[in-house]
């Protein structure tokens, strides 16, 4: 008879399919980490100005902030499969038209097909941890695969950028996003077919106006988290590019954002070795939004590259254990025949959240220096939780 794991995160990834499904969505959210930059580097290919640029790529990441909600929905109505399968063609033939477009096509040209591949981004996060709630019924090994999750979700961060960017796009922006679409397509057709997503069975329900998780506070809570989180990651990844260059030390910038990505992976990885705290999610949410809060306020005071670096890894430590309490605390509040919306909507959050916070940084850097973007960073943070710390009674899972 085979020993019991002593380590909830590795019962989590011995559960039946978890390390398979996490495997697959890994690879598919490559590419949708690197979208709005893969555009930005083609508008820029094709002709296009860097204000053009920008609204391309910015069109992508709204198209993903707004189509996410709608799909969740959807999927929670019909099931995961079908949808998966469907809006991967769709977003990797818009990237590959868009790829494939001659080189005298007005840059412009390319706002319906950001539009369209940011929006038909197939929810595949989402998916996977809605699938955690259904096939890992035990409590704490379940928190355990979703802090893997959040936790080896920074490789995407690193390895996505490296390879459509640096290896191929940088070269060709055309043939990085044509392979970006191609990966995302093998992918997400092979989570899709896999036996846990076909499991899932179509609700039916067509929900009224209203009847969706927004409905619930403890889940506008935690919307309101995961854009303070958003506008925190715009704000920092931007005060670090700005921090490098005026160091005179522009190729620093992948170190520092490696270095902020390490702290979280291994402060994740360690959360899904020791399991749940002994404490309440909630409580534990609220620490782990003050440690966040207080660690990137210390990047504001950094005086050199060496020590931002190691303020990063700091920082960086309460990431992935505070998104592992977020989804935790989502599966659990989330409505049954909702919990994939929810989660969308956290993503939704994220996303809308980081082109906020990068403009805000923008105008801080111009007017002040990367400190103050640093400091909005934290800030923006520590106002969510404030705002979470008023009502946190409705985070309060029923027993």
């Amino acid at each position: 008879m085979p020993a019991t794991p002593r380590s909830p995160a590795v019962a989590a990834l011995r559960s039946p399919g978890v390390a398979r499904l996490l495997g697959l969505s890994l690879v598919a959210r490559a590419p949708e980490a690197v979208l709005a930059l893969l555009f930005l580097l083609r508008t820029r290919d094709l002709g296009g100005s860097y204000a053009l640029a920008g609204a391309v790529s910015g069109v992508a990441g709204l198209g993903m902030a707004a189509g996410g909600p709608l799909l969740g929905r959807v999927i929670d109505r019909v099931g995961q499969s079908g949808v998966l399968a469907v809006t991967g063609i769709v977003a990797g033939a818009a990237m590959v038209l868009a790829a494939l477009l001659p080189g005298t096509t007005p840059a412009w040209a390319l706002l319906p097909f950001a539009l369209v591949a940011g929006a038909t981004q197939p929810p595949i996060a989402a998916c996977l941890r809605a699938l955690l709630g259904r096939i890992v019924p035990d409590p704490a090994v379940r928190h355990a695969a979703l802090a893997v999750e959040a936790s080896v979700q920074e490789i995407t961060f690193m390895v996505g950028p490296l390879v459509f960017i640096s290896l191929i796009a940088a070269h060709d922006p055309a043939l990085g996003l044509g392979v970006a679409a191609v990966v995302l397509l093998a992918a997400t057709l092979l989570f899709a077919a896999a036996p846990e997503p076909r499991a899932v069975a179509a609700t039916g329900t067509r929900r009224t106006a209203g009847a969706g998780p927004m409905r619930l506070g403890s889940i506008r809570a935690l919307l309101a988290i995961t854009v303070g989180l958003g506008v925190m990651f715009g704000a920092v990844e931007l005060a670090i590019t700005a921090a490098a260059e005026e160091a005179g030390d522009p190729g620093a910038v992948g170190l520092l954002l490696a270095a902020y990505c390490l702290g979280s992976l291994v402060a994740g990885l360690i959360t899904a070795h020791r399991g749940p705290g002994p404490g309440s999610p909630e409580r534990t949410l609220l620490l782990l939004v003050l440690l966040c809060t207080a660690g990137h306020g210390l990047l504001a005071v950094a005086p050199n590259l060496v020590l931002l670096g190691l303020g990063l890894v700091l920082a960086g430590g309460a990431i992935a254990p505070l998104f592992t309490v977020v989804y935790s605390l989502c599966g659990q509040l989330a409505a049954d025949g909702t919990a994939t919306e929810a989660f969308t909507w956290l993503g939704s959050g994220l996303y809308a959240g980081a082109a906020s916070g990068a403009a805000l940084a923008g105008l801080l850097v111009g007017a002040a220096s990367p400190h103050a973007a640093f400091a909005a960073g934290a800030l923006a943070i520590g106002l969510a939780g404030l705002g979470v710390a008023a009502f946190r009674s409705v985070l309060r899972p029923a027993a």
